[in-house]
């Protein structure tokens, strides 16, 4: 059985697959899976942060900085294991927190190994959080140091924490499968010469 000291939170380029919440000055799916702290949620390019390339799920995307608001931060009403987002025309000065049940892990650009680091607006990238060994995401936090606008994200996705009665659930249904071969195996036909 893994142990605390196991835990870890895995960062690396990737995810974007979807399902996406929808984005909004509440939060993620109307503040139901996170509610939002700062930063704004636009519909448009601004003159200060540009939506981040590509198809924007929803057609909305979060900005931090000076003049759209920051830190900007999600805070998950339930923990996740998984998030994933599109990072939009990333920056060397974006930075990254995520707090989690046992620490809090800071990102860049550099340490997440962008092939472009330069703010330029035709790119964007997926990122992927995975945490592993009980450990989980309670909460993201989207900054730049030093402060400047902008660091842009969109399509988030997430995979929340199963609740104790999924798994109470999950282990009464294991139980009954058993129950019922076993059952099976026992029961003998009467047979008549």
């Amino acid at each position: 059985m893994p142990t605390m000291a196991d835990a870890a939170l895995v960062g690396s380029l990737g995810g974007g697959t979807g399902p996406f919440l929808t984005l909004s000055s509440a939060g993620l799916n109307g503040g139901s899976v996170a509610t939002l702290s700062g930063g704004t949620v636009y519909t448009s390019d601004q003159p200060f942060a540009d939506d981040p390339a590509g198809t924007i799920s929803g057609g909305t995307f979060l900005a931090a900085g000076p003049l759209a608001g920051q830190p900007a931060s999600l805070n998950f009403t339930n923990p996740v294991t998984y998030l994933s987002f599109l990072w939009g025309s990333p920056d060397t000065y974006n930075r990254l927190s995520l707090t989690t049940n046992i620490a809090t892990y800071a990102f860049d650009v550099a340490s997440l190994n962008f092939s472009v680091r330069d703010g330029n607006q035709a790119f964007s990238q997926y990122v992927q959080f995975a945490a592993t060994a009980g450990e989980t995401i309670s909460s993201v936090s989207f900054a730049n140091l030093p402060a400047a606008d902008a660091f842009e994200t969109a399509n988030f996705s997430v995979t929340a924490v199963p609740e104790p009665a999924t798994w109470a659930m999950l282990f009464v249904g294991f139980g009954m499968v058993g129950a019922t071969a076993r059952y099976r195996r026992r029961s003998t036909k009467l047979a008549i010469a």
